[in-house]
């Protein structure tokens, strides 16, 4: 199954490549779709979007704004990549 999905994934990646550079806007939706379908079914794509996503404030700002205009299901994976607050010992507010 899960050869299933990355296949998808990897025909998503590839079309939205492809069309990126297209008058009609297909090339950043189907390039969406293929990261929250890598995302949804790998713990480690996951951990690696989050690293990515804590370094780089930009892409951070990008898939940020992906999240808010995505259908529900497909924001809560992309929530899951989020970076995580750190908090300091004794304190139970986090840090921003």
């Amino acid at each position: 199954m899960k050869f299933l999905w990355w296949s998808l994934a990897a025909l998503l990646l590839m079309l939205g490549i492809a069309t990126v550079w297209l008058p009609i806007p297909t090339g950043v939706p189907l390039l969406a779709l293929g990261l929250i379908v890598i995302v949804g079914t790998s713990r480690s794509a996951a951990r690696l979007l989050r690293k990515r996503r804590r370094t780089t404030p930009p892409l951070n700002s990008a898939i940020t704004w992906v999240e808010n205009r995505s259908p529900l299901h497909f924001a809560r994976i992309l929530k899951r990549t989020r970076p995580r607050k750190k908090q300091i010992q004794g304190d139970s507010e986090p840090l921003t």
